[in-house]
């Protein structure tokens, strides 16, 4: 499993949390619970908690293989792999944008709120450029870069290694049909 990724580059994936949920309409998909206690909503689906208050969203995987959070560390291990270290990770980047692109289609069939496979693609676009713009404001080549170096010894050689263990897991994440969730988060 990945051990973790650095702060610096981890940004929150959102997928259109400001659009109103249709409860009705969740309520009568098979296989889900719909319960309002006055502010409060909790949604179940195929092992999925998501609980929406006046505070916000929470969503919890009881299976442990979190969608949003496994889509979240394919993305920052391409990032690290494409712009820290262009040319050295090249099955694991691939890998990387395979399981990104099978997350994708995923999220899009099984989010509670629309979400489009291109608004996915363009968010995973600005995190892209945001990243590469905070290496070049660093200063110096990627390679010598702390948080290029701290990816790389943390999780790209250890992702790198275990490519085919972690092939096989990431399939595992996207098997059952689920709300995708961001917790819990390796």
């Amino acid at each position: 499993m990945i051990r973790r990724f650095a702060l610096v580059l981890v940004l929150a994936a959102s997928t259109a949390h400001a659009q109103p949920l249709d409860l009705d309409a969740i309520a009568k998909q098979p296989g889900t619970e719909v319960i309002r206690n006055g502010d409060k909503v909790e949604i179940r689906r195929a092992g999925v908690t998501v609980q929406i208050d006046k505070d916000g969203e929470t969503s919890i995987d009881h299976s442990g293989k979190a969608v949003l959070c496994y889509w979240n560390m394919a993305i920052i291990a391409k990032m690290s792999a494409d712009l820290c270290y262009p040319g050295e990770f090249t099955e694991l980047s691939k890998e990387m944008g395979e399981r990104i692109a099978a997350m994708n289609d995923f999220i899009v069939a099984n989010s509670l709120r629309p979400v489009t496979k291109a608004e996915l693609e363009k968010k995973i676009a600005e995190r892209f450029a945001k990243a590469a713009a905070g290496i070049k404001a660093a200063g110096v080549p990627p390679a010598e870069n702390k948080v290029c170096q701290r990816q790389r010894e943390e999780d790209l050689i250890p992702l790198n290694a275990g490519l085919a263990k972690y092939r096989e897991e990431f399939k595992e994440v996207t098997a059952v049909p689920r709300p995708p969730a961001f917790n819990p988060c390796m």
